[in-house]
């Protein structure tokens, strides 16, 4: 069964890794066009030092990935999507 996500529920399992107010921090977003053109990737981070980790969307794999700071990952996805992705946004 497939799942759905949100950006802004990236945003807190992101923020939540590490506790703390993470509110200011910047949700940045990097498309990256390595599937022919195609999103093939996209990386999501919160803005700031020190890195508060990274999740990496694979849309043509249905995963995200998430990953701390030292780039070990911490939670797998599968069978997801993101929202605002399906939508076009």
């Amino acid at each position: 069964m497939m799942e759905t996500i949100t950006e802004n529920e990236i945003r807190g399992k992101l923020s939540d890794h590490y506790g703390g107010d993470n509110s200011t921090r910047d949700f940045l977003k990097n498309e990256r066009d390595d599937a022919y053109g195609s999103p093939g990737s996209i990386v999501y981070s919160l803005s700031g030092s020190p890195p508060k980790g990274y999740a990496i969307v694979i849309p043509a794999l249905r995963m995200v990935n998430f990953y701390d700071n030292h780039g070990k990952r911490f939670r797998i996805l599968r069978d997801t999507v993101v929202a605002e992705l399906e939508d076009g946004e």
